[in-house]
């Protein structure tokens, strides 16, 4: 390893901006092997460096190490333990090497010397990028990144959808195995209240009976659960004009030995009320037509104002259970939309029914669990509080002081979930070692042991601060992330008692500490106490059940993805901890 003194001589040091301007105003080819404090400059190139300067470059190869820590215009290459070779000329950058191929980085610096040369000749011309502009290089590398993670939200996304959409089927599942003879019905906001009170002596002429009624208000929400393989839905225009307003939701019980399913009861019901009922005489001739009980409303689209208005009776020729919007000359009334005046039959039109009830068992039961979920207490228990997306960071175990530090700091401890102390990096052959630090102490500490620890993903706050600290490994996505947790950190692992750890941990007070030394209990206490704290098999601060916000994805606000990394130089100081490597 060469000299301190030595590396100053052939590599100007610089640590600020304006350290950083002033090398740039140097004639002739620039190479700085630009680094992060924490990992410091590449120590292991300077003899290849210093031979080309001698054997090639001379005074037209100025060579530096530029720390990023403090240097604005180097922001991007902060926080990397990647080795990163800038090359400047004219105070502009004209290419950029990552890592630490000895050839590679001979040729480059051969190429860009002779191109440097020859411009000076007026030759050729080159290409400059500004400081804060990414190279092609950089620019191929981020499209990787962006390409990555948008694959890792489509994955995590997708995983959450079929989660959902599994617990969606299997509560249905229940209800219709459990209430198989009642359905739902809703009577829109526009139905007069006068109406319900000739609805029952209908309702049992048909073998119905009302068990429950309710008032609901819709939200956008809802219509994931409420249009669960639902064969009727409502036109999403409908909907729009009835959230938030007051709906009417009547549970109906068949009356003891009807045998049809409740829908097609239900449904010949609804179609007695909405639609009219045309009386026949002896020879078969209709005598006479009683209306229906509930009409159906019928809204028009003001161009003018862009509302919506109600029209007081439906045309003869319209049917009272369509829902349809116009579609040939809605688009004349808009190009008129700033006249004040329009023509009414060139609107768009809406049907709003008065009833609506789903037509299949699956789409009833749907809306059994989403408005009448307390019918169904006695067979289906609380939905389960969702674990936020979580994922996989492995750590050397002689770390421990210093990633525990990390890990229980106010601002991320709630953020790890669970962790452990683990016999290998590999969650699918770990075995578990001890679940505290103090518990890992009383045992003889091996070089592979590994300090595993599940962390959310909800925000990317705790993440980025554990990178800092060289992970062995960290999970590519939350969906990886789950089943590697699965494997290490089963349902209940913070509530589980070891076995004869309270005494171990009690001899272990008793013994005494070493003086100047920090001790790793202090550390471990709180990081034990602050886990356990910390669900692991029903996490979720928002509260929401299994489906979450109903008809949201659970993929939350994503931080930066964080994929596998490498270890990464670490300085320390003062003697190893216990069981770290010699």
């Amino acid at each position: 390893m060469a000299k301190k003194g030595g590396v100053q001589q052939l590599q100007t040091e610089i640590n600020t901006d304006d350290e950083f301007e002033k090398f740039l105003e140097r004639d002739g080819l620039l190479v700085l092997d630009v680094y992060t404090e924490w990992c410091g400059p590449c120590v292991g190139m300077i003899g290849s460096l210093k031979k080309i300067k001698l054997e090639l470059g001379g005074d037209n190869l100025q060579l530096a190490i530029c720390k990023s820590d403090e240097i604005g215009a180097l922001k991007r290459f902060r926080n990397k333990s990647e080795p990163t070779w800038l090359f400047a000329s004219h105070g502009k950058i004209v290419n950029l090497m990552f890592g630490t191929n000895v050839p590679k980085l001979i040729n480059l610096i051969t190429e860009e010397l002779d191109i440097e040369l020859k411009c000076r000749a007026g030759e050729v011309e080159r290409s400059y990028y500004e400081l804060w502009e990414l190279t092609p290089e950089e620019q191929e590398r981020e499209d990787v990144r962006q390409e990555r993670e948008e694959e890792v939200a489509r994955i995590e996304k997708e995983a959450a959808a079929k989660k959902r959409l599994d617990y969606i089927t299997h509560v249905t599942d229940e209800i219709m195995t459990n209430i198989p003879d009642m359905g739902i019905t809703l009577f829109m906001p526009h139905v007069h209240k006068d109406v319900f009170k000739k609805l029952h002596d209908h309702a049992e002429k048909h073998d119905l009976h009302m068990k429950e009624k309710r008032l609901v208000h819709l939200n956008p929400k809802m219509l994931e659960v409420l249009h669960f393989e639902c064969e009727n839905r409502l036109a999403d225009d409908v909907f729009e004009q009835i959230y938030y307003k007051d709906i009417q939701a009547y549970v109906w019980k068949l009356t003891e030995g009807e045998t049809r399913l409740p829908e097609e009861v239900i449904g010949a019901f609804v179609k007695i009320i909405t639609e009219p009922v045309e009386v026949l005489d002896a020879d078969g001739n209709v005598e006479k037509v009683i209306p229906r009980m509930i009409e159906p409303l019928e809204m028009m689209y003001n161009a003018n104002d862009g509302t919506w208005k109600m029209v007081s009776k439906l045309p003869p020729q319209k049917s009272a259970s369509s829902i349809a919007t116009t579609n040939s000359s809605e688009s004349q009334a808009s190009q008129d939309a700033s006249k004040e005046t329009f023509d009414e039959d060139a609107c768009p039109r809406l049907i709003i029914p008065g009833v609506w009830t789903p037509t299949n068992r699956r789409a009833n039961a749907a809306l059994f669990y989403l408005l009448f979920r307390h019918l169904t207490e006695h067979f289906l228990p609380p939905d389960p509080v969702p674990e936020p997306p979580h994922i996989c960071m492995v750590f050397d175990a002689y770390k421990k002081r210093d990633v525990l530090e990390v890990a229980m700091n106010e601002k991320y401890k709630t953020q790890v979930m669970a962790f452990g102390y683990f016999s290998t990096g590999d969650p699918k052959t770990a075995e578990l070692i001890a679940k505290t630090t103090e518990r890992y102490t009383t045992k003889r500490p091996n070089v592979n042991d590994k300090l595993i620890m599940k962390v959310s993903k909800a925000t990317s706050h705790a993440m980025l601060a554990l990178t800092a600290m060289g992970p062995c490994y960290v999970s590519q996505n939350a969906v990886e992330g789950q089943e590697e947790c699965a494997a290490l950190f089963p349902p209940n692992y913070n509530f589980v008692e070891e076995e004869n750890e309270t005494g171990e941990v009690e001899k272990k007070k008793h013994k005494k500490k070493r003086r100047g030394k920090k001790s790793d209990t202090s550390v471990s206490s709180a990081a034990d106490s602050a886990v356990s704290t910390t669900p692991s098999a029903e996490p979720g601060a928002d509260g929401q059940g299994e489906l979450g916000t109903i008809g949201e994805g659970s993929t939350g606000e994503e931080g930066e993805t964080t994929s596998s990394s490498q270890n990464s130089p670490e300085k320390t100081g003062g003697d190893p901890e216990e069981g770290a490597p010699s």
